[in-house]
């Protein structure tokens, strides 16, 4: 479970986040929404401590984000996968190398037939074949290199993955496609999924509840079928959009 309470966060005079209260369930996938600029991808940084709240607390699998306790902080972001916005690979090496990264990191001692045989399973469940394993980053389409980011991400096995603006930059049709992915791999994972988001029609079909931000605060939360109903200005905004 991922625990958010109370948690306010500044940058200069700006309030960001004003007393944000959210919980989201094991296994659940849930969208956080909002316009621009207020706050959702501080959300997700502040739960793997790359981000410190001014006041409240959160907690990760029981345990507390503390930047200050770098041991606690490190066994939280060994359970936590954070996909950014844009893929971040690394240019000078190959796709396998980028996917095994991780791995190699994180293992002091790995046989190097296990580490392939999971780079390989970790490219099929996010679609892709083992062609594009010799490839360098700048030789795929921006949709495959996301793909191959998520990949790198599975590849540690995180029982927690959160998503940053995952369609940016995306057409209609690789949109729809990462959809798809993220559904299946929340639902065949079992993982907790938090994806960050002002896409109301990825959000309707991914996601298993919605939390809707605006001014700092969540002004909406709850399933779809809610969210057609809900009054508050910035949701009917959005389903302008949508509807």
């Amino acid at each position: 479970m991922i625990s958010v309470k109370q948690v306010s966060k500044s940058f200069g005079e700006r309030r960001v986040l004003n007393q944000i209260t959210m919980q989201v369930a094991p296994g659940e996938c849930v969208f956080v929404l909002g316009k621009s600029g207020v706050g959702k991808s501080v959300l997700l940084k502040l739960m793997v401590g790359l981000n410190s709240p001014e006041s409240g607390e959160i907690h990760v699998a029981g345990l507390k984000v503390d930047a200050e306790n770098s041991q606690t902080l490190a066994q939280i972001r060994k359970k936590c996968g954070l996909v950014f916005q844009f893929p971040a690979l690394l240019d000078s090496v190959s796709v396998f190398e980028n996917i095994s990264f991780g791995i190699r990191a994180r293992e002091i001692s790995v046989n190097p037939s296990e580490i392939e045989a999971k780079v390989r399973e970790k490219l099929s469940l996010v679609g892709l074949n083992e062609k594009v394993l010799g490839k360098f980053p700048t030789e795929l389409s921006f949709s495959t290199q996301k793909r191959v980011s998520i990949a790198r991400t599975l590849a540690v096995e995180p029982d927690y993955l959160l998503f940053d603006e995952p369609t940016t930059g995306m057409d209609p049709i690789a949109t729809t496609g990462l959809n798809h992915l993220i559904k299946k791999l929340s639902q065949e994972l079992k993982v907790t999924t938090v994806v960050v988001s002002h896409d109301i029609k990825s959000a309707f079909a991914v996601g298993d509840r919605m939390i809707l931000l605006d001014q700092g605060q969540i002004v909406f939360e709850g399933s779809a079928e809610k969210f057609k109903t809900s009054t508050a200005s910035l949701a009917k905004q959005f389903q302008e959009e949508m509807f």
